[in-house]
């Protein structure tokens, strides 16, 4: 196993889950969407948005796949579904690093 691309493949999607963290905050962040009582159905929304959106990155664009040249032999829908929540939980984490900056101010 080659760890080296390991990390590098991890670190590559935690630039995609930067970028992707800012361009759903973007459409979250307007002020109407800021106005409403119950914020569950707002976070439980932008979930499945980011869930939906980091399948279909990781499904269409095989460069941010976790596995991809470590040597570890898996089926591509498997190693989809491994980035993709790997993806999400990454720009959850994003989302939780930036939420504590926010609250400060």
């Amino acid at each position: 196993m080659n760890i080296d691309v390991l990390l590098q493949n991890i670190v590559s999607l935690f630039v995609i889950a930067v970028i992707i963290e800012a361009a759903v905050m973007a459409v979250f962040s307007m002020s109407s969407l800021r106005e409403m009582g119950s914020k569950r159905p707002v976070e439980a929304t932008r979930d499945g948005l980011i869930l939906l959106l980091s399948f279909f990155i990781c499904y269409k664009i095989e460069t941010f796949s976790v596995f991809k040249g470590t040597g570890i032999a898996i089926p591509r829908l498997m190693d989809v579904i491994i980035s993709a929540l790997v993806l999400m939980r990454l720009t959850n984490f994003v989302w939780n690093f930036m939420a504590r900056f926010r609250r400060e101010d």
